[in-house]
């Protein structure tokens, strides 16, 4: 009778917790069918999404492309730009000394001399080609 008793006892609880996974079993089953729609929602949205990031990553590879091109040739003019700059650089170190000589003379000028030449009617050609530089 004990031994009956203690089965007993074990089968009802394992039947007990059969009913209650069966219960949980089936109230998930339903929280899935309630979800479903959301779910399938979400799958449509994702799919919509998917198309945009696409379409997207196809845009800016047109873009990245675009930019390259761009980029290179904006380079290639820095290039030639720093090839004109070095250039006029050396021209204008080769012409600053001339300068520096240039407004030596100016300041040496005197308004006597000025004045001496324009009294002349027709100045030699050594001062006429001197005024005309």
């Amino acid at each position: 009778r004990d031994v009956v008793g203690t089965v007993r006892t074990r089968l009802q609880k394992g039947l007990d917790a059969l009913g209650a996974a069966a219960y949980a079993v089936a109230n998930m089953e339903n929280e899935i069918k309630a979800k479903q729609p959301v779910l399938e929602q979400t799958k449509k949205q994702v799919a919509e999404m998917m198309v945009v990031i696409t379409e997207d990553k196809a845009k800016a590879a047109v873009t990245k492309e675009s930019c390259v091109k761009v980029e290179s040739e904006a380079k290639i003019q820095a290039d030639e730009a720093s090839g004109i700059k070095e250039e006029a650089e050396k021209e204008l170190n080769e012409a600053l000394p001339a300068l520096n000589v240039a407004e030596k003379a100016l300041k040496a000028l005197k308004l006597s001399s000025l004045q001496e030449i324009k009294v002349l009617g027709k100045p030699p050609d050594g001062v006429r080609l001197t005024l005309e530089a």
